[in-house]
């Protein structure tokens, strides 16, 4: 999965930003990457002509700090406009993307197998006729998927589906006194295919 360039400098600190955007620009001088980025390089420069002096003033006065939320915003605009065009220059060339001296995107982190959830049980529902299915939810999982009937002896392809982003769910559909299977498997990673819990059972109240 290729990497890019971050596009959100809202993320960085005051007194990183004036540095980063410097950088950016002293590095671009002769790159041989961005030989025809001259104009975003003029518009950052522009952008931080404004901002590195109000950013220095010690105790501003409200118009001040107006004015350097004002050139925070353009500055932030220029080398936004000027890493979303790297990006499309070089949409597989991490090397190219660094000699700006902006920051690339984390690598995605692969998690192919999630574990089911876990702290996992069954209580009465708080409806008539309902179970409550409880757990925690797997670290890095989107969601959790519970699978439950009354007929364990089904392929679990047909057992009802329900997928939630809560840590609990009523499960319907049965009359009291039936007995309802319920397991549990994480929702995410790298793959549809993760694995059940063991299966657990209630009888409806």
């Amino acid at each position: 999965m290729n990497r890019f360039l971050l596009t959100d400098f809202s993320i960085y600190r005051k007194d990183k930003i004036g540095p980063l955007a410097t950088g950016c620009c002293t590095k671009l001088t002769g790159n041989k990457y961005f030989t025809a980025a001259g104009t975003y390089v003029a518009a950052i420069e522009a952008a931080l002509a404004d901002y590195l002096p109000a950013a220095a003033i010690k105790n501003p006065i409200p118009e001040q700090t107006a004015l350097l939320a004002q050139y925070r915003k353009a500055l932030n605009a220029a080398l936004t406009a000027f890493a979303k065009y790297a990006n499309e220059q070089y949409p597989a060339d991490e090397a190219a993307l660094l000699s700006t001296g902006l920051e690339l995107s984390k690598e995605r982190e692969r998690h192919t197998t999630l574990d089911p959830p876990t702290k996992r049980s069954l209580t009465d529902g708080t409806e008539a006729d309902t179970i409550c299915a409880r757990f925690t939810r797997t670290p890095h999982a989107v969601a959790t998927e519970i699978r439950y009937t009354d007929d364990p002896s089904l392929p679990w392809e047909d057992w009802k589906t329900v997928v939630t982003t809560k840590n609990s769910v009523l499960l319907r559909g049965y009359k009291r006194k039936t007995e309802v299977f319920v397991m549990f498997r994480s929702v995410g990673g790298d793959t549809d295919d993760q694995p059940f819990s063991e299966v657990l059972s209630r009888i409806v109240q």
